[in-house]
């Protein structure tokens, strides 16, 4: 099942995590990706729904503002800009997005469906998983830490004996 999603563009916001979660608890999926994106990687994104063009104290760099490409305004999906003067959305907001006003974008404005949750999420990366690797072998190099041995158990639940394990003790 693919789920809508929205988009979140890093334009320096050290609260692009707060939105994105936020969202999710909403039951949509969303991903932060670079400012620079362009319109073809955006549209190769599946199900979007909607942007959040989200600025921040960090949005100047060597002396220049961190701007998006202005082809994406172009592109037909709604949008809204946090904390982003050089924005040319209609919806521009000062500060980090309160509950409603969120909770309005996402479902009034994008139309989106509150149809995320992490178990389709994990259902959607093994088959993911299992469309890149086909009947190939994968190699994991494996710490025991939590990053790793969730990789490991999810190559596992998707192509089982395809997969090779190595342990790496960095200790």
């Amino acid at each position: 099942m693919k789920q809508d999603m929205i988009v979140i563009l890093d334009l320096g916001s050290t609260e692009n995590t707060v939105i994105a979660r936020r969202i999710r608890d909403m039951g949509v999926y969303s991903e932060i990706h670079p400012h620079d994106i362009t319109p073809e990687q955006l549209k190769k994104l599946d199900n979007v729904k909607g942007i959040i063009l989200n600025g921040g104290e960090n949005r100047v760099v060597d002396g220049a503002e961190v701007e998006i490409r202005p082809e994406l305004y172009d592109l037909g999906y709604p949008m809204i800009s946090v904390d982003y003067p050089s924005s040319k959305c209609e919806k521009q907001l000062k500060a980090l997005p309160d509950q409603e006003t969120l909770k309005n974008f996402v479902f009034q404005e994008c139309k989106a469906e509150a149809n995320w949750n992490m178990k389709n999420f994990i259902e959607d990366q093994i088959e993911l998983i299992r469309k890149q690797v086909g009947d190939k072998k994968v190699l994991l190099a494996l710490s025991g830490g939590v990053d790793s041995s969730v990789v490991a158990a999810m190559l596992i639940k998707a192509i089982g004996q395809q997969l090779v394990c190595v342990h790496v003790n960095h200790g």
